[in-house]
């Protein structure tokens, strides 16, 4: 007898995953995740306590110290520096694809919808707002409205975290430079290297 078919549906394979770096982004991205931000935002002793402060001029110390960017930090201790170099294009071109999707968001639910209540009140205020003062319809108006602030506030900290991902990438490859400066040896200036012995053998 054939063996029975298994129930339900299988998790789809994931396309891009007999690749290193793909891999590699999304184990990162586990580290550093979305809700992270707004917990360190709502904490503001930690904005003094490890001055991560973004009030006063130095705003990368603090993102540095946090505790998912050290776990970060960590990982990429094992990370060669071509595929650092890949994981710093992929987080610059999630950067702008997350600043594409946020402005987009902002002219769909706050540009067209002002935009059309602009003109509806200048061909029919009196049905405007005839609509606006309807008690049936005021639950309706404050859903919309803290469903558009909710949108767009998500869309908003994941442009912020993702930025701050790239700043992290960035800072990590400046501290391997870094590094690799002060461990080869330096040539003191002024000084020549000696020259070829001249004469006959």
């Amino acid at each position: 007898m054939s063996a029975a078919p298994e129930k339900g549906r299988s998790k789809p394979a994931d396309p891009l995953a007999d690749r290193p770096l793909w891999g590699l982004w999304r184990e990162l991205m586990a580290l550093y995740p979305l809700w992270r931000s707004v917990l360190s935002a709502m904490n503001p002793r930690s904005a003094f306590r490890r001055e991560n402060s973004y009030f006063w001029f130095d705003v990368i110390r603090g993102l540095r110290s946090m505790s998912s960017s050290l776990r970060v930090a960590q990982r990429l201790e094992s990370v060669g520096d071509g595929d650092l170099d890949g994981l710093i294009a992929l987080a610059e071109v999630n950067s702008r694809r997350q600043e594409h999707f946020f402005r987009t968001l902002v002219l769909s639910y706050v540009t067209v919808p002002f935009t059309i209540g602009a003109i509806w009140a200048q061909l029919m205020p009196g049905q405007l707002l005839s609509l606006v003062k309807e008690p049936d319809l005021a639950p309706v108006w404050g859903g919309t409205i803290a469903g558009l602030a909710a949108a767009l506030a998500v869309r908003f900290i994941a442009d912020w975290r993702a930025r701050s991902f790239l700043a992290l990438l960035q800072m990590a490859r400046i501290e391997r430079s870094a590094a690799a400066l002060t461990a080869s040896p330096a040539t003191p200036a002024g000084s020549r290297s000696p020259a070829p012995a001249s004469g006959r053998a």
